[in-house]
């Protein structure tokens, strides 16, 4: 895999994308993201990483809940390489015989429906997503970018030996990087916007000697438009310093095309560093307010959602 690639182009995939993919990238670090929005304030991201050295290797998942965008459970953990088992034909992660992560295609309906499972009674989840937009993946500065950009969510949280019903929408993204990215990369910025029958998937891809790749992807009527570079301006208003580096607090994002019309504002509401070898990593709770257009279709934005911030070393 090599991170010299052409400009960005997102593509239809099949569910079989977005397996692991140990047999055809025997050197690489692969990630399993998944995160929720729920309509009574809480929210939750799951992670698998799997650092992948021909046939040995190294996980890590993480279990995070969040209450009114304020951190209330995590739980992460390190099992060992041989515990894992990852198909090669569809998304199924299984840790110590349990399915972490199980994604198939419903028979009758033929949509993707995926089952979240993370850990216990005193802190973790039991999800269903079904998809609801047309996923895609692409090739940018750092690697495979596959995303499912919208799912309906329902299930369970469990916390403190409590099960709470959760209704409400998620994302998810499977990244797979050769071990040699951060030579050519600085890291990322990511976020989304799921606007009714919409949704905006945008990131700076931050270039390790000059510049960045701007990306965004706009989902509507079950297709999905690459946003031309050119047309979209990334502004970092208001900055900060944490864990020594200078992260977002305030941005926005500007894009007038004959396509889509944007001006969003992203005002930090919460922050959670997450720590992780050899990175930086912060994880957003989001607002954004703002206009969209697209073709006849206006609507004013005001929403939480959940947004990242990562550095290499």
């Amino acid at each position: 895999m090599s991170v010299k690639n052409k400009e960005f182009q997102p593509e239809d995939i099949t569910i079989r994308d977005d397996a692991w993919q140990k047999k055809t990238n025997f050197y690489h670090i692969e990630t399993w993201y998944f995160d929720g929005i729920f309509n009574n304030n809480y929210s939750i991201v799951a992670l698998v990483n799997v650092f992948t050295l021909g046939n040995y290797g190294f996980i890590q998942t993480g279990c995070y809940i969040y209450k009114d965008t304020n951190l209330v459970f995590i739980k992460r953990e390190r099992p060992p390489y041989r515990k894992l088992y990852g198909s090669d034909k569809k998304p199924l992660i299984r840790i110590n015989n349990r399915d972490i992560i199980n994604g198939e295609v419903e028979e009758k309906t033929k949509n993707w429906i995926y089952h979240i499972s993370m850990g216990d009674n005193n802190g973790g989840f039991d999800l269903q997503l079904k998809r609801t937009m047309k996923p895609w993946k692409g090739k940018h500065q750092l690697g495979n970018w596959l995303v499912i950009p919208h799912f309906d969510v329902n299930g369970v949280i469990h916390i403190n030996g409590k099960d709470i019903d959760v209704v409400g929408h998620g994302y998810h993204d499977h990244n797979a990087y050769p071990i040699f990215a951060p030579a050519f990369s600085k890291g990322y910025h990511f976020g989304k916007i799921p606007i009714d029958s919409l949704n905006i998937t945008w990131a700076r891809v931050m270039k390790r000697f000059k510049g960045e790749e701007k990306l965004l992807v706009l989902n509507k009527n079950d297709k999905f438009i690459k946003i031309n570079p050119k047309d979209i301006i990334f502004k970092i208003e208001k900055q900060f310093k944490d864990g020594g580096k200078l992260i977002p607090d305030i941005s926005s994002i500007v894009v007038e095309n004959d396509i889509l019309k944007l001006n969003v504002k992203m005002e930090t509401i919460n922050l959670d560093r997450i720590h992780l070898p050899t990175l930086k990593y912060w994880r957003y709770h989001l607002r954004y307010t703002g206009d969209i257009k697209v073709e006849s279709m206006s609507k004013k934005i005001n929403q939480v959602d959940i947004a990242e911030f990562l550095r290499f070393f």
